[in-house]
């Protein structure tokens, strides 16, 4: 995952060299452009419980359009891994009066091609230099999916596409007009995996991700 990412890097240095050297002094205003770009980092699968490795390479493409100096929407479509691995001993006491309930473990693994679509907020911190924040949903479908070591009383046959809730934080900066380099931190939240029965309420086990991304737009608008 780490040489991905460094040759990512070196393939855009000439671009961004080049980009740099005809940066305006002036501060970017991109409202009203959009700017297509490609992304690339790191993946942390947050909801394997049980120790399996957890990271992994994940990648995609971005289209994101400003509505405002600093107001943006941006779709994107990502490929990474996930999963959720769980397990609850059993709590029965043996006695008359029981609240306990029975043993419940499993292990799901998966991938998917993922459709993020957010709105992003970004404030200004030196210059061309800004922060940002951004929630939204994504809508994934998953490309792998495997089962195992279930309890025979839990169901696995989950639908194949899902919606999560995202939200990120990160920093962006204009090299010029034209181009931005970016890098951010979100979250994915969804979809369900296991439903575990409890007394009172059911204990659900759904994917989560964290990912960290690396990448570069463009205003192809001559």
């Amino acid at each position: 995952m780490k040489n991905a990412i460094i040759c990512f890097v070196f393939i855009f240095i000439p671009f961004l060299i080049n980009a740099q050297e005809t940066a305006e002094t002036a501060i970017v205003n991109p409202k009203g452009n959009w700017y297509f770009g490609a992304e690339m980092g790191s993946n942390t699968i947050t909801s394997f419980k049980l120790g399996e490795p957890n990271k992994s390479f994940q990648g995609g493409v971005l289209a994101e359009y400003y509505t405002g100096r600093h107001w943006s929407l941006s779709g994107r479509i990502k490929y990474f891994e996930t999963g959720v691995s769980f397990y609850k001993p059993d709590t029965h006491s043996g006695g008359w009066f029981d609240l306990g309930s029975d043993a419940y473990s499993g292990i799901f693994k998966g991938a998917v091609i993922s459709i993020p679509v957010a709105i992003k907020w970004e404030f200004r911190i030196f210059k061309n230099f800004s922060g940002s924040l951004k929630m939204g949903y994504a809508h994934s479908f998953e490309t792998k999916s495997s089962y195992t070591n279930y309890s025979e009383n839990l169901k696995t046959d989950y639908p194949k596409n899902y919606g999560s809730s995202i939200s990120g934080l990160g920093f962006n900066y204009f090299l010029n007009n034209k181009t931005a380099i970016y890098v951010d931190f979100e979250t994915y939240f969804g979809g369900r995996k296991a439903k575990i029965p409890a007394l009172i309420f059911d204990n659900d086990q759904y994917v989560m991700n964290n990912l960290i991304n690396i990448g570069v737009k463009h205003n192809f608008k001559n």
